[in-house]
């Protein structure tokens, strides 16, 4: 039953209508959703499991940022925006961060999850 549970909360993750980037508090990579490379328009985006997200996320240096003040400060941000580049078109990105605990309390790491709002209603933002 425990096998079959892992497998459904993994499905829940890689269905996301989001993207979802999780780093773990040493800096490195350890979960990426399918949508977050579409989103990022980034092919290669599994390849970055298990590197650490400064070297990962150097082309993307706001959602560094994000990913950076989540894991130095502790704060939680829900609902707030940044911009970042692909193609040399300007991407807005809402995101919300959250803090990974075990049942102990103890911090594993951090999870961004973010959505392209460039376009609201098919109106440009």
């Amino acid at each position: 039953m425990l096998k079959n549970a892992v497998e459904y909360y993994q499905c829940i993750l890689d269905n996301l209508t989001g993207g979802l980037i999780s780093v773990d508090m040493t800096g490195k990579v350890v979960y990426v959703n399918p949508m977050a490379g579409k989103i990022l328009h980034w092919d290669g985006i599994y390849e970055c499991l298990d590197c650490d997200y400064d070297k990962v996320f150097k082309n993307f240096p706001a959602l560094k940022t994000v990913i950076s003040e989540a894991i130095e400060t502790g704060k939680t941000i829900r609902r707030a925006e940044i911009s970042i580049m692909h193609a040399n078109v300007p991407l807005i990105i809402g995101y919300s961060t959250m803090h990974v605990k075990n049942h102990e309390g103890r911090d594993l790491g951090v999870s961004v999850i973010f959505q392209d709002i460039s376009f609201v209603g098919g109106n440009k933002k």
